[in-house]
């Protein structure tokens, strides 16, 4: 083998499957004259890293200067430029091509958006709306939903349904009707600890007395249809303004067979509650009525109640047919009371909910109550979802639809 000096000779390289496959070639080519350097397993072919294959890498120099040595030295990196080349050819030419393909993808966006502004600037032109949408919007302002609610739902149909989809009415009506089932928001009925205070606050002639005492009712009803003891309770009323009240809510005292006090201050109501609060399952406090408007009287209302350690779960009660506007006016200056949730009293005296929902749904406030009539012992309800939606008018109501998206709640 040749012993020169061999880090100034050329080192070459050829590949096999395997390093014998290599040797055989390199044999069959200078026959003992060549040393190997350095030998390495490789990937070799395919396209863009797929398809490739292992291969076996041999480093050589060869020792003698004859011609047919320099010539396949010169073959062999004539053959690497070429395959340098062709692999340079073919990525030059899948870069083209991924060039070409986002363009024409960006162009497609490009051109969608246009068309879509363009039919948006056409339908705002013409102010014309898909009938759907406008019998939708008819409905709801049929049910006197407000007008934020209504273009809250028109938005919703806009960004669900296709032009061609918005065809099915029978579909946009359902689905209109689920966004509105979800807009109603039920209070979870309270299992609170004795004694359970209860507060009714809320404008002139919403029905506060009544309610108050159907509460307290229903409280005696539960216990017969359960069959456990009847709940010992008070009635106290601090309602001064108004003129009848004590005699009313005694009335109604002597009916359920309960007394009823009358507190004027804080410490007469504090009396009242150390008093009673070791002896009752439940009082429940009878208020003044007054204008929303009314900041100072509603301001003195709250004061008389803020008895230490009574903490009373307080309920604003608003009536059925209030316009949205003054139903949004009560529940934003009523919020001093922290009340936990609405009842919607005289239900049996309108036919439309929209204005409830809406103004509730916006106020983000939840239902537990509503009464419809005046027979005390059964005119008050746990509020349903349910209810509302299958009084909605001129809606086509799917029952048991309705019934398994919110019967539970």
């Amino acid at each position: 083998m040749y012993s020169g000096d061999q880090q100034e000779l050329p080192v070459m390289k050829i590949t096999g499957k395997t390093l014998s496959e290599c040797k055989e070639k390199l044999y069959e080519k200078f026959g003992r004259n060549y040393t190997i350097r350095d030998r390495r397993t490789k990937l070799k072919g395919g396209f863009l890293g797929f398809g490739q294959k292992e291969v076996v890498e041999v480093s050589y120099t060869v020792h003698d200067g004859s011609e047919q040595a320099t010539a396949q030295r010169n073959e062999m990196r004539e053959d690497e430029r070429a395959a340098f080349k062709k692999n340079q050819e073919e990525l030059l030419k899948a870069a083209a091509a991924t060039a070409q393909m986002s363009a024409i993808s960006s162009k497609i966006a490009e051109l969608k958006t246009d068309l879509s502004k363009q039919l948006q600037e056409i339908a705002a032109a013409s102010g014309e709306k898909h009938p759907t949408i406008k019998k939708i919007e008819e409905l709801l302002a049929e049910n006197e939903f407000t007008f934020s609610f209504i273009n809250e739902m028109t938005e919703k149909i806009k960004h669900t349904f296709s032009l061609d989809a918005l065809d099915d009415f029978k579909a946009v009506e359902r689905k209109v009707v689920d966004w509105i089932g979800n807009a109603i928001a039920i209070a979870p009925e309270r299992t609170p600890r004795p004694p359970h205070v209860v507060v009714i606050v809320g404008p002139t002639g919403v029905g506060k007395t009544t309610t108050l005492v159907k509460l307290a009712a229903k409280k005696v009803v539960d216990a017969k249809n359960e069959k456990y003891k009847i709940p010992d309770f008070s009635f106290v009323t601090v309602d001064s303004m108004r003129v009848g009240a004590y005699e009313q809510i005694s009335r109604y005292g002597d009916i359920i067979g309960t007394e009823v006090q009358k507190a004027e201050t804080v410490e007469d109501l504090k009396k009242i509650y150390d008093e009673a609060k070791s002896s009752v399952d439940a009082m429940f406090i009878d208020t003044s009525g007054f204008s929303p408007n009314d900041a100072k009287h509603i301001g003195e209302m709250k004061a008389l109640l803020e008895v230490r350690g009574m903490h009373p779960d307080v309920y604003l009660s608003v009536a059925a047919s209030t316009k949205s506007r003054d139903l949004e006016n009560i529940i934003q200056n009523y919020e001093p009371f922290g009340y936990s949730s609405v009842i919607v009293t005289k239900c049996d005296e309108s036919h439309s909910y929209g204005n409830i929902i809406s103004a509730l749904h916006e106020k983000n406030k939840k239902i537990s109550y509503i009464t419809d009539g005046q027979t005390v012992m059964k005119d008050i309800h746990r509020a349903s979802v349910v209810q509302f939606l299958i009084n909605l008018s001129g809606f086509d109501i799917d029952r048991v639809h309705i019934e398994n998206e919110f019967g539970e709640q």
